[in-house]
């Protein structure tokens, strides 16, 4: 009897440690992986400009793998009061199927009254009919900029199409006169543009490299994202011959569902 009551008691030890520990392995995976793709970081960046002017940009959807709730986005957009909405590109991952969930997201913006510009990502080229994702953002009044410009008062405002897989037309998209009497405000999704960018531009915002999304050491060494990627430059604000350019770290989350050291972000941008 005794026996079998001490077999007892060691099976449900042994049962209440695997319980404990699938619950702390549980624990770890959230908060390393899982966290950082709720817990949005509002990133400001000041920019010197003639024009006085705040755009909020967000970037990189993924719209499938979005957690930060669309309810939050559209409390920070009422609350900052912006004058324009850019979004960078890659409002999906893969394919057609995920365009209910977009439209959520474009009902809010739209609801929002802000004045929003957008460009395309390589992840929105990935469904054979593209034309379909341009009609549901121009349904919402998303303005898609595909290499081509329009002009404010006292701005210009540059949409150039993916340079990832060639879609861009730099020349085109610069066809405006006395460019530089006004500030030239730049969205495109891949950075690497830049380096082929003769025009002078007043800021660029792009996206694309989610800031590593899982933040590990020599990461882009190996996998291959691009010029920028390769000589350590994929997220931030940073200088070149023409202009000052940002990387957002992007709010959504491609391939694994997960981020590691990296929260998604919206940014802020003041122009003064």
């Amino acid at each position: 009897m005794q026996l079998e009551e001490s077999v007892g008691e060691i099976i449900l030890e042994i049962v209440l440690i695997i319980i404990i520990s699938v619950l702390a392995v549980a624990i770890v995976w959230d908060v390393l992986f899982l966290l950082p793709t709720r817990w949005l970081k509002v990133e400001r960046v000041k920019w010197d400009s003639k024009a006085k002017k705040k755009v909020i940009q967000i970037s990189d959807l993924h719209i499938k793998h979005l957690r930060v709730p669309i309810t939050t986005l559209k409390q920070l957009i009422e609350d900052e009061q912006p004058d324009y909405v850019f979004l960078t590109g890659d409002f999906i991952d893969k394919n057609e199927k995920e365009f209910p969930k977009l439209e959520r997201f474009l009902t809010m913006i739209q609801q929002t009254g802000v004045e929003t510009y957008a460009v395309l990502g390589n992840h929105d080229r990935y469904i054979e009919e593209v034309h379909k994702l341009e009609e549901i953002l121009g349904k919402y009044q998303v303005h898609l900029l595909k290499n081509e410009y329009v002009e404010k008062e006292d701005l210009f405002i540059v949409g150039i199409d993916d340079f990832c897989q060639g879609h861009h037309d730099i020349k085109r998209s610069f066809q405006f006169s006395n460019p530089l009497i006004k500030d030239i405000l730049v969205l495109t999704h891949d950075p690497d543009i830049v380096d082929d960018l003769k025009e002078s531009y007043t800021m660029l915002v792009s996206g694309h490299l989610h800031g590593k999304q899982v933040n590990v050491p020599y990461l882009f060494k190996v996998a291959d994202m691009g010029r920028l990627a390769k000589r350590g430059i994929y997220k931030g604000q940073h200088v070149h011959s023409n202009g000052t350019f940002y990387i957002s770290k992007g709010i959504g989350q491609s391939r694994w569902n997960i981020r590691f050291m990296v929260r998604s972000e919206v940014t802020i941008h003041e122009l003064s």
